[in-house]
């Protein structure tokens, strides 16, 4: 889903987490997810098995607003499929940043605020900052 750690990069994608499976989510939404998992499947990464079922879509290939505005391009066309999702899911847009220390931010206008909220997604943004000698410019 993402691309080398420590470059210049920035990305938004949904993700969905709750009970069950990530197989029903899929097939309530009617779109398939970029990664996705279920409680007790083993993480990759550490070893250790899943505490939560999640699933999320998209990858890191446009800008940040950019995304978030085919993100909700995409998703409006899901919009009463989410709605019966936010009862028992957390419904997250996540925005992701790898920025040098010089600068870096977001700012959501309203239409952006409106169609999460109409949407039912929350905001969860990670901002990090990488080493100048690692980025690739």
């Amino acid at each position: 889903m993402c691309s080398t750690p420590l470059t210049i990069r920035e990305y938004a994608y949904v993700s969905i987490t709750g009970p069950g499976t990530h197989e029903n989510i899929t097939e309530v939404l009617g779109l398939q997810p970029s990664e996705a998992w279920n409680v007790g499947e083993t993480n990759g990464r550490t070893g250790r098995p899943r505490r939560q079922m999640r699933w999320s879509g998209l990858d890191d290939t446009h800008p940040l607003n950019q995304h978030i505005e085919l993100l909700f391009l995409r998703l409006k066309a899901k919009a009463d499929a989410l709605r019966l999702l936010w009862i028992d899911y957390d419904l997250t847009l996540v925005c992701v940043g790898h920025f040098p220390q010089t600068g870096h931010g977001q700012h959501f206008d309203r239409e952006q605020i409106r169609q999460a909220a109409q949407l039912g997604l929350a905001f969860d943004l990670d901002f990090y900052t990488v080493d100048s000698d690692q980025n690739e410019t």
